[in-house]
């Protein structure tokens, strides 16, 4: 009985704790619906692959060809560049730093830019051990299939603020639009 009433308090205590610091899942992230039916032009590779998932988590439809679209995504720059982090005492690399840049904007069919050219980066840090080059090539391709994930999401997070789209119709010169 006191097992049982321990345990119930505990989960309780935990559950306010957690709701208490403004803890909440991560929700779907809703597109307007001027831009939901995108053609995402992306260097071909794991990031686009990633990025096209995710825009379509976020209830886009993928159009196959850029004809069937209204928008484009165009990704002009989808890079990753490795840096030496740190050296040991022998002058060799015991570290390495990540960098994956994006630039990339949203059209409009008539090449009116709806969003702006926008360019972020993601970076990480990891060790490396030349006893355990697999090991340390292996936490590298984590890692930037990390950083593709967490780019694609600031892309979709970005998008999201572009409001009253009308594929077609000119935009006003006053429009308050983020995405100009």
């Amino acid at each position: 009985m006191l097992n049982t009433m321990t345990r119930t308090a505990l989960l309780l205590t935990l559950a306010v704790s957690i709701t208490a610091c403004g803890f909440h899942l991560r929700g779907n992230i809703p597109l307007d619906e001027g831009i939901k039916n995108m053609f995402v032009l992306a260097p071909e590779g794991t990031f686009k692959d990633q990025l096209e998932r995710i825009v379509s988590k976020a209830g886009a439809e993928v159009a196959g060809a850029r004809s069937a679209a209204d928008v484009v995504l165009n990704v002009s720059n989808a890079s990753v560049k490795r840096t030496v982090g740190t050296l040991d005492e022998r002058g060799k690399a015991n570290s390495y730093n990540l960098v994956f840049s994006v630039t990339y904007s949203l059209d409009g069919l008539d090449g009116e830019k709806v969003r702006k050219v926008t360019s972020l980066t993601e970076s990480r840090r990891y060790n490396f051990d030349p006893e355990r080059v697999v090991e340390s090539e292996a936490e590298e391709a984590e890692l930037l299939e990390s950083m593709e994930e967490e780019a694609s999401l600031r892309i979709v997070r970005q998008l999201s603020t572009i409001t009253g789209y009308q594929p077609g119709k000119p935009r006003e010169s006053g429009d308050n639009n983020p995405g100009k």
